[in-house]
């Protein structure tokens, strides 16, 4: 049973069981997250990130140790999108035009992989890595979204 849970909760509510872009249904389904949980002072959107993000790693080894998937970056395993697009958007308003901007940079970032992202995705292979590239594509799409919000005034 605890496994069923936990592979609920990194597969994103399963949206990373979809066979066709996983990835993108799984920073999807960061959107509804992003709007209800995340709706604090930055001060607790930041300490409800960092606990995600230990409950994260966690949650990672312990399916690690139970063989809960085929690979330690298991193409299902959608965590890391869920973080690494809120570990930016908190810093931004809720709206819809920072949301699907933040959204589009975020998978651009993330299917691209430019170093140093790249770099994270091939060298650190551990539940530590799964996340630490997606928190990269994160800063990029951070400082492009920041740079749209504010260039334009």
């Amino acid at each position: 049973m605890i496994l069923k849970i936990i592979d609920f909760i990194l597969t994103g509510f399963y949206s990373g069981k979809i066979k066709f872009m996983p990835g993108t249904f799984g920073t999807l389904s960061a959107v509804p997250i992003f709007i209800y949980l995340f709706n604090n002072t930055l001060l607790i959107n930041i300490l409800i990130l960092i606990i995600l993000f230990l409950s994260s790693l966690m949650l990672l080894n312990y399916s690690y140790k139970n063989n809960l998937f085929d690979n330690i970056d298991d193409k299902s395993i959608v965590i890391d999108e869920i973080i690494g697009y809120l570990s930016f958007m908190i810093f931004f308003d809720i709206n819809i035009t920072n949301i699907i901007i933040g959204f589009s940079l975020f998978r651009f970032f993330d299917i691209l992989k430019p170093f140093p992202i790249s770099y994270v995705d091939k060298k650190i292979k551990n539940s530590f890595g799964v996340i630490f590239d997606d928190l990269l594509a994160g800063l990029f799409s951070g400082i492009l979204l920041f740079y749209i919000n504010y260039a334009f005034l």
